[in-house]
């Protein structure tokens, strides 16, 4: 099933790309002259965004000084010119409504003095911005963003918490991460690899999506979170260096570089990242066991060294056919070594195991590769906004998790009184994640627009877990079959959706409606628990928006979605973490629902209020389970009849003075949850705060000074109190060569406020615990961007068409 539809669609592409040879129309045009009427030719012209500045094309003129912006989609627009020895010029606000064709009034540049400077067309964003409930954080050019990783950036999104490498967004779990609008089917420790390995320098900005659109997969009951990564907006040749080097208990180099080349006919692009990672983290765990009438407490002091290296790639190509068709190709991909050394000693209160002290070291190489390979294409009808989009993923990954564990048994006086313990395990994972999807808009009358798609997406996993006791005797490790398995999942997801979006005078309507059909079978060698199901969704979304002044804007919506488990929550073997600590997935889980409602106020802008309500089903719920008697947990899930989740945010975007920026996020979440745990009745409600705050300000001669604070306040996450978490991070930029080169110094976590300390009181779980993270670090990073993007561009005679994945 999964061949066919990628031969159907990539038939239908290619039949599209064949056929439709019809040369478009331009959406946007005019011509560009000096003071005297004489044209200017082979200059840059840039169609900016109206409400932020923010590029959306860029063209050469002609010869003639005629430019064409093509497919250009309705929207308020203004166009911006630089040209050596004139005035940089802005025009009026172009209400562009994507069915007829505008010609702008001729563009007459004033002679000016000649400043380097304005070479190339840039715009400054906003860093945060706050649109339609979504939140959009522009990463690129950030002092805070250099030298970090994407993962490091995630905790820095208004409204985002990361723990343990979990996502949640106000309060929710089950967020989704997608990476240029392509949702990762990697899940755990596999998705936190990807995220590691991206150098923050290759992002543009990152979206927190409460209410993803309908095009998007309906997974991800907490939302979503999509990382857009930079793309070539300019006509030549340019790229960027970048190095930086962290220093916290350890030092951590990274660097890389991007080449681009956007021609008239191609784009090409390539880039390299490389870092090395190495932390230093503690544990401190004390927890009570109660067994025969006896409390026995257990004190545990872990040291744990993290060391990792990674490195990403990407190479790929754009062609544009003529001016309605154009295909892509695309490789990509991230590969390294991660590893894991834990130093823990564990004191017991008394005698009872036979041992007072129990010493523990393990080491846990992880070698992966994860390569990526995608095929695309485009093409536009007419000038109209009707285009058909095609994408087909397939993405091979290899995965091996080794680990060696030596447990010593000693007495009160730190003697050996039994013989030590050796064992190691491996898990060999393969997938094998493909997908192929096709899109498709058009502009009807009556201001609605259509849009509609198809999509099917298809995942096999296979693990081969073992693991191995030493038998003294002999002196060769042993397989122990009780702990050894092979395990299989295979997912086939097949969807469709159509939204209809309609304009009136102050008033726009979305419907959108999506389907999706999931089968997934799961096989286990170690027993007999083999399962296929086969169930069909539908996902409605639904949005009011409400302008009736340019001061205020009023959003009602309606949205349900789904987060299915993955194949490590289903596995049904015992996995284990170190002697006393070990995993075992729950194949009986269910996929769980939510229905949100948000109401939303915006205020000129710069003052923004929302207000939302999330019922979850079948919620997701992580726990222990503790063995009294052989002084061990369990890790597992298990679904919770349902949650309710209240939420409130206010964001304050405001420029206090031109070279001082502010932007302020509050959330305030309360979890109202019901369910059994370890066939025990549940019941939550907890309530928490979460404020963020980031400025920015712009001195002269490049100088700049960014502010990035955080805290989170106590509250009850899962059955583990925890108690409040905080950071602040400060940095400086200079740039220098006409903007070409940065350098930046920044100082995170400078009160060393993220320490993770929790409590838990619940069944026969007693215990509390600190664990602290190689967070305060001194980051310093240079990036140099080259390229010329106007000069060597002179000979250039046709319109350069618009990039569409290049980096």
């Amino acid at each position: 099933m999964k061949l066919s539809l990628f031969r159907m669609l990539l038939l239908l592409c290619s039949w599209f790309l064949c056929t439709h040879i019809a040369m478009a129309q331009c959406s946007v045009h005019g011509m560009l002259h000096d003071t005297l009427g004489h044209p200017i030719p082979f200059n840059a012209v840039a169609l900016i965004q109206n409400h932020d500045s923010s590029i959306v094309k860029g063209v050469m003129t002609q010869e003639d000084g005629s430019f064409c912006f093509e497919s250009i989609s309705k929207g308020i627009y203004r166009i911006k010119v630089s040209a050596i020895g004139y005035e940089t010029f802005f025009s009026e606000s172009l209400d562009y409504d994507s069915t007829h064709a505008m010609q702008v009034p001729d563009i007459r540049l004033r002679s000016g003095q000649i400043n380097l400077n304005e070479v190339s067309v840039s715009a400054q964003k906003k860093t945060i911005e706050f649109k339609n409930g979504n939140v959009i954080v522009n990463v690129e050019g950030t002092a805070l963003a250099m030298g970090n990783t994407v993962y490091d950036l995630l905790a820095r999104l208004p409204g985002v918490t990361v723990s343990d490498g979990n996502i949640s967004i106000q309060g929710k779990s089950g967020v989704k991460i997608m990476i240029d609008g392509k949702i990762q089917q990697l899940a755990g420790p596999q998705l936190m690899n990807i995220l590691k390995s991206m150098n923050a320098s290759q992002v543009e900005k990152i979206e927190v999506l409460r209410k993803p659109p309908v095009r998007y997969d309906a997974a991800g009951t907490g939302g979503m979170i999509n990382i857009k990564t930079k793309k070539i907006k300019m006509t030549g040749f340019s790229g960027n260096v970048f190095t930086s080097y962290s220093q916290g208990f350890y030092g951590n180099p990274s660097g890389g570089f991007t080449l681009n080349y956007k021609g008239r006919k191609v784009n090409f692009f390539t880039g390299f990242t490389a870092e090395r990672e190495w932390f230093h983290n503690t544990e401190r765990m004390t927890n009570a066991f109660n067994y025969n009438a006896t409390e026995t407490t257990l004190d545990s002091k872990s040291i744990i060294k993290v060391h990792n290296h990674y490195e990403t790639y990407n190479l790929g190509a754009d062609w544009f056919i003529n001016k309605s068709n154009s295909i892509g190709i695309k490789m990509n991909g991230a590969f390294g070594m991660g590893g894991e050394d834990i130093y823990t000693n564990t004191n017991y209160s008394d005698n009872n195991t036979g041992y007072r002290n129990l010493g523990f070291h393990s080491s846990k190489p992880n070698p992966w590769i994860y390569p990526e390979f995608n095929l695309n294409a485009e093409h536009n009808f007419d000038t109209s906004g009707t285009v058909l989009r095609f994408s087909a993923n397939y993405n091979p990954y290899w995965d091996i998790y080794d680990a060696d564990f030596y447990n010593s048994y000693q007495d009160a006086g730190y003697y050996d009184v039994k013989s030590p313990a050796l064992f190691k395990t491996r898990n060999t994972l393969t997938f094998t994640n493909s997908s192929a999807l096709l899109d498709f808009e058009k502009e009807l009358k009556h201001k609605l627009k259509l849009e509609t798609g198809i999509k099917h997406s298809y995942q096999i996993m296979h693990s081969d877990y073992y693991l191995k006791n030493l038998d003294y005797t002999s002196g060769d490790f042993v397989t122990d079959s009780m702990y050894s398995n092979i395990f299989n999942y295979t997912q086939n997801i097949s969807a469709g959706y159509i939204n209809l979006t309609r304009d009136f005078e102050k008033v726009t309507i979305q419907a959108g409606l999506r389907g999706e059909n999931t089968m997934f079978q799961t096989s286990s060698r170690g027993n007999s628990l083999n399962f296929h199901r086969q169930y069909f969704n539908l996902f409605p979304v639904l949005t009011f928006d409400y302008k009736p002044s340019d001061k205020h804007t009023f959003s009602l919506s309606y949205n349900k979605r789904v987060n299915r488990p993955d194949y490590n929550m289903f596995n049904p073997f015992t996995v284990f973490l170190s002697t006393q600590v070990s995993f075992k997935g729950n194949p009986y889980l269910k996929p769980e629902y939510s229905h949100d409602i948000g109401f939303t106020h915006s205020y000129n802008s710069w003052l923004n209020n929302s207000v939302n309500f999330t019922r979850i089903n079948n919620t997701f719920m992580g726990y222990n389970t503790q063995n009294d008697s052989s002084k061990t947990y369990i890790h597992t899930s298990t679904n919770l009849n349902w949650a309710d989740i209240y939420a409130y945010s206010l964001f304050i975007q405001k420029d206090l003075y031109k070279w001082w920026s502010v932007n302020l996020n509050a959330t305030v979440f309360h979890i109202n949850a019901k369910g059994n745990i370890n066939n025990q009745p549940y019941r939550i409600q907890t309530t928490a705060f979460q404020p963020s705050l980031y400025s920015r300000l712009t001195f002269t001669k490049g100088y700049s000074m960014e502010l990035n604070a955080f805290y989170l306040s106590p509250f009850l996450e899962g059955i583990y109190h925890t108690k409040a978490r905080s950071y602040v991070n400060l940095a400086f930029k200079k740039t220098m060569l006409s903007d070409k080169l940065s350098v930046s110094l920044a100082f995170n976590d400078i009160f060393f406020g993220q320490v993770r300390r929790t409590m838990i009181q619940y069944q026969n779980l007693n215990g509390t615990g600190v664990q602290t993270f190689d967070t305060r670090r001194i980051n310093v990073s240079i990036n140099y961007n080259f390229g010329k993007l106007k000069v060597e561009q002179r000979q250039a005679k046709d319109i350069d068409p618009p990039s569409k994945s290049g980096k």
